[in-house]
């Protein structure tokens, strides 16, 4: 089949609006969703960059949970450790409440829930906003310097520690 031929059987496929939808599923869709995940990302660097300039309490690590994260075309999944933490603020003879909440991704299950039994009901460092007290942050350079990430060994891999699945 040579050229000529190929474009006259093109010409004669009658395009409907399902190769467009197809199109647009199929490369915006994806596109797009990178694109908000770079943006969401280098707002956050940003927050974080700021943070480092601000204020910091005392804060309490509250409530944690372990959020399983969705696939991206094949990628490993990866899950979310996440936990709401607690900060109050004294501005003269009131003292005014906050909370946040932080969020870091572990390659699996046990790893998050292990990294969050060290941060249960522990104090942290909180960075807040002197403009906007609501506004917080909590670096991970501050939670790694406490709170190191749990380091796995053959052994952990091969024998599980008991205290870890006994929750």
């Amino acid at each position: 089949m040579n050229a000529p031929e190929i474009f006259e059987l093109l010409k004669r496929v009658r395009w409907s609006s399902f190769h467009a939808w197809t199109w647009l599923h199929n490369f915006l869709a994806p596109l797009s969703a990178a694109i908000g995940e770079a943006v969401r990302r280098w707002i956050k660097r940003r927050k974080a960059r700021r943070a480092q300039s601000w204020p910091s309490v005392e804060g309490r690590v509250g409530a944690t949970d372990v959020a399983a994260g969705t696939r991206f075309f094949g990628s490993p999944r990866h899950v979310s450790a996440i936990f709401k933490y607690s900060y109050s603020i004294k501005e003269g003879s009131e003292t005014s409440y906050y909370s946040g909440e932080f969020s870091r991704l572990f390659p699996d299950d046990d790893r998050a829930w292990e990294w969050l039994w060290t941060l249960k009901n522990k104090r942290i460092r909180v960075h807040f906003n002197p403009e906007r007290p609501q506004d917080s942050v909590v670096l991970v350079r501050d939670l790694d310097s406490h709170f190191p990430l749990p380091v796995r060994t053959p052994e952990d891999l091969v024998f599980p520690r008991p205290e870890i699945y006994n929750q």
